[in-house]
């Protein structure tokens, strides 16, 4: 690690600091996929108001950027609209397709490297309609749209993340019901983790190929990943037998059964009442060049109780009530480097509409990672939950995490520089946690 004063804290050379954003949340008007028609049902959202214009980045998405690259970041995850690429069956929108183009070619202009989700929760009504991550017909369809952007966006596109949240896309949508299709069912549930992770494999070898079949010899090799929800599961009770178990069979599920099966091609998940799967998928051996690590927060599991995981006792919290512990970031961070590969952090921030929270929690969890490296973790960069406040799926625009505030009641959505994004700014033009950025982070 550079060093340098004792309150100063470096970051490595090449350090990618930045924001991230996906597309259904910000964009708008995604009225093809299965968010869209799922908002519409009463109830669902949180406030019952549906994404609609999110923040208009369809349009403003240059706008947006030029304030990340002022901020001094030099990286943004993204994510690429698949309803909006691909609407039918093979059939590409050319107007989408050049719309991507754009929007690459601004952040390249801009100094800030692309960092391309390819799965974010949402699917073509198409998919959604013919069994969506329940049928493994949905595997093979999004192999072909992978093949896809690779050879269109390939030549601007270093960084791939193949999906994103694979295990909470599937206990939201199919074991707790909250997301679409709504389904309570911890049997299908496993059976989506399983097909996400083999789209994931199958991606993998999809984009190495292709990478490979368009090499010139000048452009930077493929770099693919996954984004991995490294949530904190512990005992409410420590002493309460079922509380340990549980607590036990969901990390086994939620976050060791994923990494495994990248490492080493063994998809093996299992719950109790659930039906079990187990599949050797070869295409997964290695299938990481990165881990993509997501962390928010801890969990405590209860068990026999019909709200399992709770928030720790007089902890600290954010406006969505989730615990804000630096420590279980540094211990993500080392959970997730002891698969041996290197780490982004993909995502992670704080639900604060006031911005009261936020500006000294950037501070300490970015000493959290500086700790992880210390640690011997090789981390490649920070990427931060959000650069603008979105729709939060089914907290609706409840949580608000943006670096820049939106006015989702006004038609134009103006944004508004939240002090936490010159506390982030500090940190990124630095390439480290310096006085100037901790005295931004007090208000001085």
């Amino acid at each position: 690690m550079p060093s340098g004063p004792a309150d100063r804290l470096a970051f490595p050379a090449g350090f990618l600091w930045g924001a991230a954003t996906s597309a259904h949340q910000v964009e708008g008007g995604n009225t093809g996929n299965d968010w869209w028609r799922f908002e519409h049902r009463p109830g669902v959202i949180r406030g019952d108001r549906c994404s609609g214009d999110a923040c208009r980045h369809l349009q403003l998405f240059d706008a947006d950027f030029a304030l990340a690259q002022a901020d001094g970041h030099n990286a943004h995850r993204l994510s690429l609209e698949w309803s909006r690429l691909e609407p039918e069956p093979g059939r590409f929108d050319p107007g989408a397709v050049a719309h991507y183009h754009e929007v690459l070619g601004s952040l390249r202009r801009r100094g800030l490297e692309p960092i391309v989700t390819l799965h974010h929760f949402t699917n073509p009504l198409w998919i959604a309609d013919a069994g969506g991550w329940e049928a493994r017909a949905t595997v093979d369809h999004f192999a072909s749209f992978v093949r896809f952007c690779a050879r269109e966006y390939g030549g601007e596109v270093d960084w791939w993340c193949t999906v994103n949240e694979p295990e909470v896309f599937a206990f939201r949508g199919w074991s707790e019901g909250l997301w679409p299709p709504a389904v309570r069912d911890n049997s299908r549930a496993l059976a989506v983790i399983a097909n996400q992770l083999e789209a994931h494999g199958r991606a993998y070898r999809v984009l190495h190929a292709e990478d490979r079949a368009d090499a010139d010899g000048d452009g930077a090799p493929a770099r693919v990943g996954f984004a991995k929800h490294r949530v904190q599961l512990e005992p409410l009770r420590p002493w309460h037998p079922l509380d340990q178990l549980q607590a036990w069979f969901e990390r086994r599920v939620f976050n060791e059964a994923v990494e495994q099966a990248t490492a080493e091609g063994l998809i093996q998940l299992s719950l109790p009442g659930a039906r079990p799967v187990r599949r050797v998928v070869q295409e997964l051996v290695g299938a990481l060049d990165w881990y993509g690590l997501n962390y928010y927060t801890r969990w405590m599991v209860r068990s026999l109780s019909p709200d399992p995981h709770v928030t720790r006792p007089g902890s600290e919290r954010n406006d969505l009530g989730w615990e804000v512990w630096p420590e279980g970031f540094e211990r993500a961070i080392l959970a997730a480097a002891r698969l041996g590969k290197p780490v982004l952090v993909t995502e992670n921030g704080f639900a604060d509409a006031r911005d009261e929270l936020r500006p000294g929690a950037i501070v300490r969890f970015v000493e959290a990672m500086h700790r992880a490296i210390a640690s011997g973790a090789r981390v490649l960069g920070y990427l931060h939950w959000s650069l603008l406040d979105n729709f939060e799926w089914a907290d609706g625009y409840h949580g608000r995490f943006g670096l820049y505030a939106v006015d989702f009641d006004r038609p134009e959505r103006p944004r508004t520089r939240r002090r936490s994004a010159e506390v982030l700014a500090r940190i990124a033009r630095a390439n480290a946690l310096t006085s100037e950025a901790r005295a931004a982070a007090a208000g001085s």
